[in-house]
């Protein structure tokens, strides 16, 4: 028996469609995202994102407490309100920076139980995936997710880091009682614009 290969380019192809196939880890704040090209899935439709941008959203006050607030746009467009994206909004404590830090999400849904910079008040503010042309929207309001998302240090006007965003099949919301059939997922490296 031979086995052929159409070259790199291929191997690579079909090791990472193996992947995608793999089913969702029950947890997936607790390892790094796989080495792999950024890849999203909104329920079963799957992107590349062409737009990675990473913007400063501005101070938040929780009591006494001030923070930094940052959303990270997965798109596949460069539009305002492109067909496909997924984003994740995060905070920091005023002027502490993203650089060089990791945000966890844990699969539960009660806030108090989130990796907090103070009680009661998630690192991770929200997530979401829509598919504009299919219908699909999954979101932190009504859906359980597992997230890592890791940042490296800023070059210049952009910020390498890591994603493993994971909501996984099954799920039904209190609008529908029809379990979701296909994972959601934002999987993988990117380099983000940074906007201000």
């Amino acid at each position: 028996m031979m086995l052929r290969f159409a070259g790199v380019g291929g191997l690579l192809a079909v090791i990472a469609g193996a992947a995608a196939a793999q089913a969702l880890p029950a947890d997936c704040s607790v390892a790094a995202a796989p080495k792999q090209a950024l890849q999203v899935s909104v329920g079963g439709a799957k992107f590349t994102p062409k737009v990675v941008k990473l913007r400063g959203e501005g101070l938040r006050k929780y009591g006494d407490d001030e923070f930094d607030s940052y959303r990270l746009a997965l798109r596949s467009e460069d539009d305002i309100s492109p067909p496909m994206e997924s984003e994740v909004v995060v905070i920091v404590r005023k002027g502490q920076g993203i650089d060089g830090r990791t945000f966890r999400r844990l699969p539960v849904k009660e806030t108090r139980k989130q990796p907090a910079p103070v009680e009661g008040l998630p690192e991770v503010q929200g997530w979401s995936f829509k598919d504009r042309p299919g219908g699909g929207n999954f979101n932190h309001v009504e859906h359980v997710a597992s997230m890592r998302l890791a940042f490296g240090k800023r070059k210049g006007d952009t910020i390498e880091g890591s994603i493993y965003l994971c909501v996984p099949k099954g799920q039904t919301t209190m609008f529908n009682k029809t379990p979701t059939k296909e994972d959601s997922f934002a999987i993988g490296a990117f380099q983000a614009r940074i906007e201000k």
